[in-house]
């Protein structure tokens, strides 16, 4: 389910079957073109994988809007804001957080969140022929939803 009003009925009416939460993570900045340009192709693939990750998924899982940080931003403040989410989400009930992205920084401090964290390798657009993208974005999704099914 995605956070839509049409999902969002359903879930409440299915809420017990729905018992994980899933968070896309995407760095964001403005500046320097190449990096910027290259978030940009990033998030673009974040999120079409995550609803890929939510369509082979449905019924399980609630995906949330991505969370966006500025690249610069202080780790452990965003740490401490990303824990607020995971103790909200697990009030109402989800029993578990996941929480995805292809930012490696995370993966220094994965350890310090309450919820947890799945670093996807990431997908090189550039040049890249589009259903070939489309064809990693199907290998990595299906890999993922098993990693997935591993936390239940």
């Amino acid at each position: 389910m995605k956070w839509t009003s049409v999902d969002l009925q359903k879930y409440e009416q299915a809420k017990e079957y729905v018992d994980t939460v899933i968070v896309p993570l995407a760095p964001f900045q403005v500046g320097a073109l190449e990096a910027s340009a290259k978030q940009a192709d990033q998030y673009d693939v974040l999120t079409l994988f995550a609803r890929e990750l939510e369509k082979e998924l449905m019924g399980r899982i609630m995906l949330t809007p991505t969370y966006t940080y500025i690249t610069t931003a202080e780790k452990s403040e965003e740490v401490e804001r990303i824990n607020k989410w995971t103790r909200h989400f697990k009030e109402q009930p989800f029993k578990q957080v996941l929480y995805i992205s292809f930012d490696p920084s995370w993966r220094k401090i994965a350890n310090d969140l309450e919820g947890e964290f799945i670093w996807l390798p990431s997908i090189p657009l550039k040049d890249a022929d589009p259903a070939a993208v489309k064809g990693m974005i199907r290998d990595q999704t299906m890999q993922t939803a098993e990693l997935v099914k591993s936390f239940w």
